[in-house]
């Protein structure tokens, strides 16, 4: 059984609580994944729509350097085929943006599986204002992904740890 953990407590002494992640037998009454693992190259990406605080939590790591995002720093749009996903990697003064976009498929679990692998796009887009007007210039690189979609449940691991 793999598991992930992390300790949401403050430094020095003071107590908080253990938050673990486990994976569960079989899909959690929703049946829907609730962590996306992303691939191309050298990019990796993992999105969480609803991470341990509430909030949702995107990493990424590639030739844009790594970067974590959380809450309002991920815009979401829910279309068609599923969810758009999109964060600014980089702001260069308000003249020059790179944002990275991805498209996650609408996916329900069947059965007992726990995982699901499917394919889909993203988009590294950079744009280049002038300096005397809003007009601009765009570039964009098309991501070909690779993605896993996993139902894991978050569990609160009920012990205290003293830091």
């Amino acid at each position: 059984m793999a598991s992930l953990s992390t300790v949401n407590a403050p430094t020095g002494l003071n107590r908080g609580t253990m938050t673990t992640a486990v994976h569960t037998a079989g899909p959690s009454h929703s049946a829907m994944p609730n962590v996306f693992e992303l691939t191309y190259e050298d990019t990796k990406i993992t999105y969480v729509p609803v991470g341990f605080g509430g909030a949702p939590r995107l990493e990424y790591n590639g030739p844009m350097g790594d970067h974590i995002f959380e809450g309002d720093e991920i815009q979401t749009f829910r279309g068609a085929r599923g969810l758009e996903v999109s964060v600014t990697l980089d702001r260069i003064s308000r003249l020059h943006t790179i944002t990275l976009t991805v498209f996650l498929p609408d996916l329900e679990f069947e059965d007992a599986k726990t995982e699901l692998s499917f394919q889909t796009v993203g988009i590294h887009a950079t744009r280049r204002r002038s300096a005397v007007s809003d007009i601009g210039e765009g570039s964009s690189k098309p991501l070909e992904l690779a993605g896993l979609a996993r139902n894991i449940e978050f569990q609160n691991a009920g012990f205290t740890v003293l830091l």
